[in-house]
């Protein structure tokens, strides 16, 4: 009972802006001495949600993050690149008036933020960009496209003895009868700012993150359930022990899926393939060598690279499936990893210029933020940005 009321005094110190320096480096220590109290702050925090807040001196807390933020950067290894810590409360998003970086004690009051968004970004801006939302592009088996984004609600098309209709912002295909004809290919693409959901013939159930494209047939007809991906997705599969469900990943890897719930991020423009395993068991082979598969169980992670594959054997799940929840997360990712994350949800062209320190960071951030809130949250990291026209993001030192 006394550490929550000294919680509850430092919280009310925060949040009232009248914290000192080492009030706050008292918060942070209580919170990583300890995993449950950071949800009694969580917990505080909520309940002052709605509490009016007092005038806000956007330079005295700045200050006080930047010498923070100062204090805390490595010092046992002096060339190694930074690592900043960006653990926004998510629940709350902006108005929660608080930007917890865990484990620097920096603390960036980012309520105001909303009437500055980019108050701290180098330059101005020409524009700013939503996040992204569903929507995708259907290609059916005769090559006509469906934008799903204006399509209402209701049967779009009729493939073979599959209906596809679009209900609750997803697809769904429904067998309606026993089909001979030879197997229909559709197609879904998500472009960069969208993501969608797919309800397959056999009741699998599939997440596309953005920049995305799955192939699968209308009715899983033959020995095998087969579909192929590039991009990101997040699959639950239907259990049928006598037809198995297999995945191609960019015509490198196969995935044969002998439980549920795995994820796959293969996007071209990253330099390996993972494939996290929530529940289930999955086995993985290369596609085009004859080498023995990898049978994964949950909690694992399979990587692509230089075409050879390599076991994680405990990953952080939620940090790979965080996408599917809403979130960014950033634990341990560099800047240019960051930033193709954004490309692809904020449907941006990202450009540096200049020498743009290898920043690493680690956290997360709500997906549903604009993309200003979200670079002005990331300026702590010393990394500066002009957002042009055309949606051309220029990230500068």
């Amino acid at each position: 009972m006394e550490q929550n009321t000294r919680l509850q005094y430092l919280l009310d110190r925060l949040v009232s802006h009248t914290a000192t320096t080492e009030e706050l480096l008292e918060l942070t220590t209580l919170v990583e001495q300890d995993s449950d109290t950071m949800q009694t702050v969580e917990a505080l925090l909520l309940a002052a949600e709605e509490a009016p807040l007092p005038v806000y001196d956007h330079a005295r807390w700045m200050s006080v993050a930047d010498r923070i933020l100062e204090a805390d950067k490595l010092s046992e290894e002096p060339a190694a690149a930074p690592v900043y810590r960006l653990h926004f409360l998510h629940r709350w998003g902006w108005a929660a008036a608080v930007v917890f970086l865990l484990g620097t004690a920096a603390y960036l009051l980012n309520h105001y933020q909303q009437q500055q968004p980019v108050a701290r970004m180098a330059g101005k801006t020409a524009a700013d960009a939503l996040p992204g939302s569903n929507g995708a592009v259907l290609t059916l088996a005769d090559g006509s496209k469906v934008v799903l984004d204006s399509a209402g609600n209701g049967l779009i098309s009729t493939q073979g003895n599959t209906r596809v209709v679009l209900k609750n912002n997803g697809l769904q295909y429904t067998p309606y009868g026993n089909d001979s004809t030879a197997t229909a290919y559709n197609t879904i693409t998500t472009p960069n700012g969208k993501q969608f959901q797919v309800l397959l013939p056999d009741g699998t159930r599939v997440w596309l993150n953005a920049g995305s494209m799955l192939q699968f047939p209308v009715a899983f007809t033959g020995s095998e359930r087969l579909v192929e991906l590039t991009g990101e997705a997040y699959f639950e599969v239907t259990q049928r022990a006598s037809q198995p469900f297999k995945l191609k990943v960019r015509k490198q890897l196969e995935v044969t899926v002998l439980g549920t719930g795995f994820n796959v991020n293969a996007y071209t423009n990253e330099q390996n393939i993972a494939t996290t395993l929530v529940e289930g068991a999955v086995r993985v082979s290369l596609t085009h060598e004859n080498t023995s598969p990898v049978i994964m169980k949950p909690g694992q992670q399979v990587r692509w690279e230089n075409h050879q594959l390599t076991m994680i054997p405990d990953v952080h799940v939620e940090r790979a499936i965080a996408w599917k929840n809403g979130l960014f997360n950033f634990e341990g990712v560099g800047l240019r990893e960051m930033m193709r994350q954004l490309e692809r949800w904020y449907n941006l062209e990202v450009v540096y210029e200049g020498n743009v320190p290898d920043v690493h960071f680690f956290g997360e951030m709500s997906r549903s933020l604009k993309l200003s809130d979200v670079l002005a949250g990331l300026e702590s990291a010393e990394v500066h940005f002009r957002l042009e026209e055309g949606r051309r993001l220029v990230v500068m030192p």
